[in-house]
């Protein structure tokens, strides 16, 4: 079956600040996938494939270039030779999925390398292999991206408790919503930090099973986890933005998770910010899995230990939180804005 690639920024207001935008069509299946490419300037786009049920093309436009975009930001701040891209993979009643992401994989090749895809949210190790028949263009993460990911979240939260001038081994609570694979991973390490833990998640099944494993973990339904009176909020579920009608009602003094896009406009950060709230962005505490995926392929083309790199790259994201916290303060500005100006971009125009 043959794959066809379009270039299509043009047509999606949402693609503006891509550097190329393409549908993924193949006959008799339609358009099953859209990949934005957020900036190349660096080298080449590394990003997920994210599998989900949209609503609409539109609607996987949108969260392709909003994601790539994030990637991008992600490899800046790290100071990796990369750029940011993502896919999004429109999922339906019977699609053929082995046959959907092996046509995504040949797009990718055609490509050139431009590409670099790993795992996301709908795509793990299965899915990697279905991407491998078409191309070589496929991340190789040793172990798993939720281990890095949530290596990265937890040095955050005790860079951000550090920064408040809490003793994070003096016991803090701590809620953490979504507890998908990095979600758990997350608890579980906030919890050997001495956390007192609460769990939410839309499927009550999760937080039953992890509450199980830690003693005196306690149940929020979703739709309370906002109001609960925690030192750290972490936001690991995929869509469940915070908006500026939310802050009302928020108790944390942290928000710091693993969920991309954790913030439903940028200006909420200004808004956490007057609330009292220390908000650590999203793509400097949460890139553990894009800088090991970065760090291993560069390390398939340079000799030395692969291993030590990836735990020094992943170890550096505590330090960078605290830097940034530090330069928000002595700068009067919010963390996102101190992140921001780090890489030399422009803040959310809010003020």
């Amino acid at each position: 079956m043959t794959v066809t690639l379009r270039e299509v920024s043009s047509h999606y207001p949402a693609a503006a600040g891509c550097d190329a935008l393409y549908e993924v069509s193949a006959p008799g299946l339609g358009i099953i996938a859209v990949i934005a490419l957020h900036d190349l300037s660096a080298g080449p786009g590394v990003g997920g494939v994210r599998r989900r049920r949209y609503p609409s093309l539109g609607a996987a436009v949108v969260e392709a270039a909003a994601l790539a975009e994030q990637m991008t930001l992600k490899t800046s701040l790290a100071d990796l030779p990369v750029g940011g891209a993502m896919a999004t993979l429109v999922d339906r009643d019977g699609l053929d999925l082995a046959a959907a992401y092996e046509l995504l994989g040949r797009a990718v090749e055609q490509l050139g390398g431009a590409f670099l895809c790993g795992a996301d949210a709908g795509t793990g190790a299965t899915e990697l292999d279905w991407l491998r028949r078409g191309t070589t263009h496929v991340n190789r993460v040793s172990q798993g991206q939720a281990t890095s990911t949530a290596a990265g979240v937890i040095a955050a939260c005790e860079a951000a408790l550090h920064h408040l001038g809490a003793d994070p081994g003096a016991g803090f609570r701590a809620l953490v919503q979504g507890i998908g694979a990095t979600g758990r991973e997350i608890a579980l390490g906030l919890a050997r930090k001495g956390a007192r833990l609460a769990l939410a998640d839309v499927d009550p099944e999760r937080p039953r099973g992890l509450a199980a494993e830690l003693e005196g973990a306690e149940i929020v339904a979703p739709e309370d986890a906002l109001a609960q009176d925690v030192a750290i909020f972490a936001p690991c579920a995929v869509g469940a933005p915070i908006a500026v009608a939310d802050i009302e009602r928020m108790r944390m003094k942290i928000v710091c998770g693993a969920a991309n896009q954790q913030l439903r406009e940028p200006c909420v950060a200004l808004e956490l910010d007057a609330a009292g709230i220390l908000y650590v962005p999203d793509f400097a505490a949460n890139a553990g899995a894009v800088i090991e995926g970065v760090v291993s392929w560069l390390g398939e083309k340079e000799p030395g230990g692969t291993a030590a790199r990836v735990a020094d790259a992943v170890g550096a994201i505590g330090p960078r939180v605290a830097e940034i916290l530090a330069d928000a303060a002595a700068n009067d500005c919010t963390p996102l804005e101190a992140a921001l100006d780090r890489i030399g971009r422009p803040g959310p125009d809010c003020r």
